[in-house]
């Protein structure tokens, strides 16, 4: 398949192992990173998507971009829909009521929902609808980015998270809304790192990212450091999206509103009851929030794990000349 010149390439991969537990076909992809700034070969830097991405891609690629266009992209269970309310009300001049009109899936849609099984919604026809200005959601890898957004620079706000959290997180959300048939972390673990899990591979995901971080156009920040200080990390969204500096009673407020027990109680962002639906593939303890902590992994994977893990990280950071705490600091 070509799209606007360039090349996606798929390839099965998926082990054999793996392939009781997987719900759908799953393929690797990968494009040749047309103007992205970071120069290696793309075309190597593969992700793992359901084998019916392969059919909507173009809307993906080719996607029409308006300038004042921002896009959150975030390796799945990185904070995201955390994100999405933080730049949502800074974009739309803190308007709480009209945030309770629409779940936030709705008003910033999910680019690549609809290419992850069929029938799913088309999240694309949403946000040709939507009036500027556009906040999208992706799970991308950038080289599966819509092509105008390295063309056009493209506001991108990235936000990276700790692979043990990633791990056990995703674990939950995909095994309880029967996107994964395994039943324990030590499968879960083992097709993770053997990127037989959607959106992966997870360290090129973030690390391409991390290597942007000084473009203009890219915000990068860590769920650590907004669990640290939120309120500095959306003074400098503030200053990255061109809007006015929050006063004292605007941050406190909306410090409230993105406290997790809020946004957990909160039907507009808590996606449980809408994913839940009446979809009986979704297990009754799916949670779409969870815990919210940094360091979860603690209390939930084995030493043995943990060490496998931090071995994994550490031999593909190695490589480029990076270590876990140079991203997410002490964890």
């Amino acid at each position: 398949m070509v799209a606007a010149g360039n090349v996606l390439k798929s390839l099965e991969h998926v082990s054999e192992a793996s392939k009781a537990r997987i719900a759908f076909p799953m393929k690797k992809y990968a494009t040749e990173g047309k103007n992205i700034p970071l120069k290696k070969n793309w075309s190597e830097s593969w992700c793992t998507l359901s084998a019916h991405f392969e059919t909507v891609s173009d809307q993906f690629l080719n996607l029409e971009l308006r300038k004042d266009d921002v896009f959150v992209v975030t390796f799945m269970k990185c904070g995201t829909t955390w994100m999405q309310e933080c730049a949502w009300l800074l974009l739309n001049n803190l308007d709480y009521e009209k945030s309770k009109e629409e779940v936030v899936m709705i008003r910033s849609p999910f680019l690549d929902f609809h290419g992850i099984l069929p029938g799913l919604q088309n999240h694309v026809e949403l946000i040709e609808k939507l009036p500027s200005p556009r906040l999208i959601k992706s799970h991308l890898p950038a080289n599966l980015l819509p092509l105008q957004i390295w063309e056009k620079q493209q506001k991108i706000i990235y936000v990276a998270r700790n692979v043990k959290d990633v791990i056990v997180s995703s674990f939950h959300f995909v095994k309880n809304l029967g996107m994964w048939h395994g039943d324990n972390f030590q499968d879960y673990v083992e097709d993770f790192l053997n990127n037989e899990i959607i959106y992966t591979h997870f360290w090129s995901h973030i690390v391409d990212f991390w290597k942007m971080r000084h473009e203009s156009f890219i915000f990068f920040v860590t769920y650590e450091e907004m669990k640290r200080d939120l309120s500095d990390v959306l003074q400098r969204l503030c200053s990255f999206l061109e809007r006015p500096q929050l006063t004292k009673e605007e941050m406190q407020g909306l410090l409230q509103h993105l406290t997790f027990d809020s946004m957990k109680k909160n039907k507009k962002t808590n996606l449980t009851y809408l994913l839940k639906g009446d979809n009986p593939a979704v297990k009754e303890d799916f949670q779409f929030m969870r815990r919210g902590i940094v360091g979860s992994f603690k209390d939930e994977l084995t030493p043995e794990l943990i060490a496998k893990i931090d071995k994994w990280s550490a031999d593909f950071l190695g490589q480029h000349g990076l270590k876990e705490e140079d991203i997410f600091g002490k964890l």
